[in-house]
């Protein structure tokens, strides 16, 4: 079974930076916390401080409106209506030894208190505070002051008193709780959006650069699938083409531009269309050979390799890859016919040598017997049959020798035509005693070509003979030399009874023939010579349709 394939959600955002980029958030709000606070504190400070010297500024406002510094129920009495406020804890009057003479508290009164602080009498004008913690409730905030009830003329060392205020603190530190909790909440809603603000950053960089990476890949496989080399064809499930590239519109019914969104079926050659549905994707590629006619009538032979292309378990559709392998099956088949033709000609070149020395003696015997028996016509006859077939067979052991050969060429510049003509005059006597009209059809101002002109005229002079051959009760023969591009193209054509299909495949196996004389190496030989030359032989036949022979011979550049 195939593994389940997880998707993965990968992230490319540091965690170092983003906890970084956080901490530099929560340093700021810290600070912006810690300075907020301060300043509530100073701000709390300075409202005690100033209610607190103006309390203490009325009762010794009230104290000298009275002017009798002696009569205490006086002043108990204006201490506690000053200090019947409700943000008030006490109030209390202490003399130069810390005596408490006034306390909002009567009990108070004879006790001692503030002994620990060190006031002067230089400092009358000046007002101090003090923070003490309440273990059984809010913090007390202590404001106190020197002062001076009485101005009497004449009384220059007036006895101090002090006079303490004590402010109860739990409205503000309510407050201040109340204002820390919402501080507090606006930085956990500043820390999330700051941090919210940062992974945004990072995602959106993030997705640019994904971006920027997604459209150079979209580029690059654009370009890819353009200048493939082959021919590309990409398939939905629902069988409709959804991508190919400009090679695979030799394939196609139209142009590849309307092509997508058709129909695969409708477009590609009929083969193809199987192929698709063969594909499964639980399997291998489907990889096939398949013949697509051209209009030269000659089948192209393309390379096809089919699959599947899936996401997770939903088949998402097909895709066919093409290559036209024409040339190269061709040439698979010649390098296997090449090896075959080497193995018989080193086998041949065996026999001949084995053979040939026997045969001479054979041929000698012969001669020897026609001189001995002479006179004796019947004798002679058989002599001469001897001799005849002696000499036959050493010109096929010839033939055998120069096909094992590596062949040798000595090239020059040479006209074709002129290798024609002189051929067909060789074959004159032939044609007229077979009654064989011989037509030579040439294009002007044709270049010549390199070519060694006595293999070339060999060829000429087998494939003539061969149509001779084949054209027994008489018949028409013609010759064209043409140019196409850079090839000289030699054709000779006869009306004689062709070639069967079942024999077409053979025509250049050595020892091959149809002649009842016929050795079979004509052709195997005409052959290799036009393969030593770079050039091709081709023959186009059907039975009772006469034989076309084409002959290419390659320009160089020079001749060009």
């Amino acid at each position: 079974m195939k593994k389940e394939k997880k998707k993965k959600i990968r992230f490319d955002i540091s965690a170092w930076v983003l906890l970084s980029a956080v901490g530099v958030v929560i340093a700021m709000l810290t600070m912006m916390i810690f300075m907020q606070y301060q300043q509530r504190r100073n701000q709390a400070v300075t409202l005690f401080v100033e209610k607190g010297t103006t309390l203490i500024q009325s009762f010794e406002a009230g104290l000298r409106c009275r002017g009798d510094m002696d009569d205490m129920f006086h002043i108990q009495k204006l201490l506690m209506e000053t200090a019947d406020q409700p943000d008030i804890d006490y109030m209390i009057v202490t003399d130069g030894d810390g005596n408490i003479v006034a306390d909002s508290e009567p009990v108070m009164v004879g006790t001692s208190y503030g002994l620990d602080l060190a006031i002067k009498e230089k400092g009358k004008s000046s007002v101090h505070w003090r923070q003490s913690a309440n273990p059984e409730g809010a913090d007390t905030f202590e404001v106190y002051r020197l002062i001076s009830p009485t101005r009497a003329p004449g009384v220059k060392d007036e006895p101090p008193l002090r006079v303490f205020i004590g402010f109860n603190m739990d409205k503000i530190d309510k407050a201040s709780r109340e204002d820390a909790l919402r501080t507090l909440l606006f930085a956990v809603i500043l820390i999330i959006i700051g941090s919210f603000a940062i992974v945004s950053l990072f995602l959106v960089q993030a997705y640019r650069h994904t971006r920027v990476s997604l459209s150079r890949v979209t580029l690059f496989s654009e370009a890819l699938v353009k200048n493939l080399p082959i021919a590309l064809l990409a398939v939905d499930k629902a069988g409709k083409i959804t991508a190919c590239n400009e090679q695979a519109g030799v394939l196609l019914a139209c142009d590849t531009h309307e092509a997508t969104g058709q129909d695969a079926a409708g477009v590609l050659p009929a083969a193809f269309s199987e192929l698709l549905e063969k594909i499964d994707r639980q399997e291998e590629p489907v990889e096939a050979d398949i013949a697509v006619p051209s209009e030269t009538n000659e089948p192209r032979t393309w390379e096809v390799v089919g699959a599947a292309f899936a996401d997770d378990e939903a088949s998402e559709g097909k895709i066919l890859l093409a290559r036209n392998v024409t040339a190269l099956r061709r040439m698979e088949r010649e390098i296997v016919r090449s090896r075959h033709l080497n193995a018989i000609a080193s086998l041949a070149a065996g026999v001949a040598h084995e053979i040939r020395n026997p045969l001479s003696s054979i041929k000698g015997f012969a001669v020897y017997f026609k001189q001995r028996l002479a006179g004796n016509k019947e004798d002679e006859e058989t002599a001469d049959v001897m001799i005849a077939e002696t000499e036959r067979l050493n010109r096929v052991i010839s033939q055998l020798i120069e096909f094992a050969r590596p062949m040798t060429l000595n090239k020059e510049l040479a006209h074709l035509a002129d290798l024609i003509f002189q051929t067909l005059r060789l074959t004159q006597e032939d044609a007229k005693k077979n009654e064989i009209e011989v037509n030579m059809q040439e294009q002007g101002h044709l270049p010549p070509v390199m070519i060694d002109p006595d293999k070339i005229k060999q060829v000429l002079l087998n494939i003539v003979l061969n149509a001779f051959s084949a054209m027994p009760a008489g018949g028409r023969l013609t010759v064209a030399l043409t140019r196409k591009n850079d090839i000289l193209e030699l054709t000779v054509s006869d009306t004689g009874g062709g070639i069967s299909d079942h024999d077409m495949p053979r025509i250049y196996d050595p020892y091959f023939t149809s002649k009842p004389a016929g050795t079979g190496l004509g052709l195997a030989i005409a052959q290799k010579i036009m393969d030593a030359h770079g050039g091709t032989i081709k023959i186009e036949s059907r039975a009772g349709e006469g034989t076309k022979v084409l002959l290419g011979f390659p320009l160089s550049a020079k001749e060009v």
